[in-house]
């Protein structure tokens, strides 16, 4: 009777111990669901963009970010089930090409297979306050992409307060589906998820450990960009594997 009243409960307790471990699993794969992986260095080469397309798929982060030209050597190495959205990143990173030539380069991107593109602001108009041309390149870029995905980069090292959220509530207005905030703090992030009030998602980057990963998403960003972003995933489910 004793006996097996011990082992009940050791039953219960285990039981108890994979509910918990399932759960922690769950919020471990959901994190890193948030997490992008950033491949817009000037070294990157297409055997090493394979191998990352490989072990992203492996751990089934948000996204991988590349340059137009790597597009399709992507969809092939992602193959023909991709656990992983793969993202071009247009006119990266100062935004300095006309708008024609944008939304050409995110037509092709389109049509070489990418699920979003982001697309570089052109922060040099955004500086002189011309929002006029940042709102119609918007909507032309939007067009252009037609069923994907767009993606607005914003240069928060350059643009002051003031020019940031002026440049984020016109991109949000304009039917752009996500910001990327290039160098925003968790502040900052925070102040730019309440301008938009919800019309579109917040990126935020360069979160290369699970302290500013979390922050940033506490503060409100819906995916973070990382360089580093396939170790932090597999730390991610590491630890939440052996808690």
């Amino acid at each position: 009777m004793q006996d097996g009243t011990q082992t009940a409960t050791l039953t219960e307790d285990e039981q108890f111990k994979e509910f918990k471990r399932i759960k922690r699993m769950e919020e471990a794969k959901a994190n890193v669901l948030k997490i992008e992986c950033d491949c817009l260095s000037p070294y990157t080469d297409k055997t090493s963009l394979k191998e990352t397309c490989k072990t992203a798929n492996s751990l089934e982060i948000g996204a991988i970010v590349v340059f137009p030209n790597y597009v399709k050597a992507c969809v092939n190495a992602l193959g023909k089930d991709p656990q992983v959205s793969l993202i071009a990143a247009v006119s990266y990173p100062y935004g300095e090409e006309t708008t024609e030539v944008k939304a050409a380069a995110v037509k092709r991107a389109v049509k070489d297979g990418v699920d979003e593109v982001e697309v570089c602001a052109p922060t040099a108009f955004l500086r002189d306050g011309n929002l006029a041309y940042f709102k119609k390149e918007c909507k032309k870029i939007k067009k252009a992409g037609k069923n994907c995905a767009v993606r607005v980069i914003l240069d928060c090292s350059i643009l002051s307060e003031k020019e940031l959220y002026k440049a984020a509530v016109t991109a949000a207005d304009a039917g752009i589906n996500c910001l990327r905030l290039n160098g925003a703090d968790g502040e900052t992030v925070g102040k730019i998820k309440s301008a938009v009030k919800g019309k579109c998602l917040i990126k935020a980057d360069k979160a290369d450990s699970v302290t500013s990963f979390t922050t940033l998403c506490t503060m409100g960003a819906d995916t973070v960009s990382c360089t580093q972003a396939l170790n932090l995933a597999q730390y991610i489910l590491k630890e939440a594997e052996t808690e």
